[in-house]
């Protein structure tokens, strides 16, 4: 109850901006909130928090900040599905189905080929009938709702560089985590132990 109440809850206070139609910092809390999940390495969370954020960028008429924050909501869930991939392959799966429209949605056509071809080798591994009608099927591609809201666009100056100052915070301290975290073999050597299993 404490947690549900407290006024320092990043995620709470996100969301009670949000409802007031202030994005602005809607977008401050929820990069927040998902700076402090990746320090816990809860990707899951830190990608619904930085989505969000987005969410908020698009909605102030901020699409090119709002596509680089889709960009990295796609790598959190793309870096989920590998850490959890040697538990639970249904979580891979679904993390590398939102990574493949996040990527849609941040305009990297070539990222969510890479990932839609990720997608269906791990699902053959489980499922050697499963081909490609089925993966589209899967992967359908969420198409944005959130066209900016005219009037509610600012162009102040100062406002442009504290969002631009937040996200390049932000970015950091994703890097700063990511180098120490990250085992770019790791995808392969996983695939390759399924292939064995099967055998």
């Amino acid at each position: 109850m404490d947690r549900i109440t407290n006024e320092s809850n990043l995620w709470l206070n996100a969301i009670k901006m949000e409802d007031e139609g202030d994005y602005l910092k809607a977008f401050i809390f929820y990069l927040k909130d998902s700076s402090e999940c990746i320090k816990q390495n809860s990707f899951v969370r830190a990608a619904l928090s930085c989505s969000c954020a987005a969410d908020c960028l698009a909605m102030d008429g901020n699409l090119a900040g709002a596509r680089q924050l889709y960009l990295q909501t796609a790598a959190l869930y793309e870096d989920n599905a590998v850490h959890v991939i040697g538990n639970s392959v249904r979580e891979a799966l679904w993390s590398y189905q939102e990574a493949y429209e996040f990527y849609n949605l941040a305009c990297e056509n070539n990222k969510a080929q890479s990932i839609y071809e990720k997608y269906v080798s791990l699902s053959r591994k489980i499922n050697p009938f499963f081909g490609e009608e089925q993966a589209m099927e899967s992967l359908r591609i969420r198409k944005s709702d959130k066209a900016p809201q005219s009037g509610v666009h600012t162009s102040n100056m100062q406002v442009s560089a504290d969002v631009d100052n937040a996200i390049k915070n932000f970015l950091h301290d994703l890097a700063s985590t990511s180098d120490e975290k990250s085992n770019p073999h790791i995808f392969q050597r996983i695939l390759n132990k399924i292939s064995e299993e099967r055998k």
